[in-house]
């Protein structure tokens, strides 16, 4: 009876949200195995779907110490997902000397993975005016810099698109939230512009430019978006 009245007891630590991950992860591996590899919609719900509930403030079931706790195994999952991957990438690229050049699409995965590390890592230090000040700043001098590599200096007379984000870096400071609804704005055109919807058919490139160019660019919008205004002093 006691170690029965203990495991009722432990049963009880267990939030309704952890049972239901749970049984998503469960449902989804058994009828992934068995059924169709599509089951494993459940599991990627079960594994992620609490956590990106409690990244957009829609699940607040956690106190400090279990928050404290899952950043920290978040990053450590972040540094071993990362060795793991550009250990496979070192392995699989030995003796090549192009950096697109991969048996296996691992990069992609590798980029993502340290973009959303040091947008996150910036906005959460500096806050978002500041982070997204730095962001789009150093956003503007690689486009400058590619620019210029493209078309040279008469391409930058003729197409002066490069100002743009010095421009928001410098209002995103005084107006946050006009500066976070352009640049919403701006990266739906960019997606458009650059026909960046080829990504539906597995084009690797068009995955890149997402994660380099426009990435930041909607980070930075959305951060500025959710900043609080200013406390009106008197």
């Amino acid at each position: 009876m006691k170690y029965l009245a203990n495991l009722v007891s432990g049963c009880r630590n267990f939030s309704p949200v952890g049972i239901i991950s749970f049984g998503f992860v469960a449902a989804g591996l058994i009828l992934g195995a068995t059924v169709d590899m599509a089951w494993l919609i459940l599991f990627a719900l079960g594994v992620f779907g609490q956590a990106l509930l409690r990244e957009l403030g829609l699940l607040g079931d956690r106190n400090e110490f279990q928050r404290q706790a899952a950043f920290r195994a978040g990053y450590r999952a972040y540094l071993v997902g990362g060795v793991f991957l550009i250990g496979v990438m070192i392995a699989k690229g030995w003796g090549y000397k192009d950096l697109g050049w991969d048996q296996f699409p691992i990069h992609p995965f590798l980029t993502a993975m340290v973009m959303t590390y040091f947008l996150s890592y910036l906005t959460d230090y500096w806050g978002a005016r500041k982070a997204a000040f730095r962001i789009l700043l150093v956003f503007g001098i690689f486009w400058l810099i590619f620019a210029l590599l493209e078309a040279g200096v008469f391409g930058l007379l003729t197409n002066p698109f490069f100002i743009v984000p010095f421009v928001l870096a410098i209002t995103s400071s005084r107006w946050p939230r006009i500066s976070g609804g352009v640049l919403l704005i701006l990266s739906i055109f960019m997606f458009f512009f650059f026909n960046l919807q080829r990504i539906l058919t597995g084009d690797l490139g068009s995955l890149f430019v997402i994660l380099l160019l426009l990435l930041p660019l909607l980070y930075s919008g959305i951060a500025l978006l959710r900043e609080k205004p200013d406390t009106p002093t008197h």
